[in-house]
């Protein structure tokens, strides 16, 4: 990981952008180039991740690591620069299976209607797809002065 950085994206990202997101099968709304950080090794994108702005609340999502860089921190980094400026609360929705890495930076599970609106309505539909389609949704809250963002680097 010596070589990675991480960078804000800008307009000729978007295309890149809606291709990972897309193959990752994650929320495809409000896929604005503005919102994202890139982390690069060598001048190739290894990774991808948001905060993405509701009215009156913030949430990291469309968060992708190129396959062959899972495992190598690359998620880590980007969640630790995402966060670094916020404020909180920052809130996320993943698959049961990946909470634990949330749970890393401080990121605490929330039933999904304390999430706020437009949150709220987002999570209560992922809540009855997931029944639907065999899988949990996990809604989780970040909140600055509860949890730093550096203290899940580990």
């Amino acid at each position: 990981m010596s070589g990675m950085t991480i960078r804000q994206a800008v307009a000729g990202d978007q295309g890149l952008i809606a291709a990972w997101v897309k193959e990752a099968r994650l929320d495809p709304t409000a896929l604005h180039w503005s919102h994202f950080l890139m982390a690069e090794d060598s001048g190739v994108v290894v990774g991808i991740g948001q905060i993405r702005p509701y009215p009156k609340c913030r949430e990291l999502g469309s968060l992708v690591v190129a396959r062959e860089r899972r495992g190598t921190g690359v998620g880590g980094a980007l969640i630790q620069a995402l966060l670094a400026d916020e404020p909180g609360p920052v809130y996320l929705e993943c698959e049961q299976h990946n909470e634990a890495i949330y749970l890393r930076f401080g990121f605490r599970p929330i039933a999904w209607h304390q999430a706020p609106m437009p949150l709220k309505l987002k999570s209560g539909a992922g809540q009855l797809f997931g029944r639907l389609f065999g899988f949990r949704i996990v809604t989780m809250r970040w909140d600055r002065d509860a949890h730093p963002a550096d203290e899940g680097s580990g």
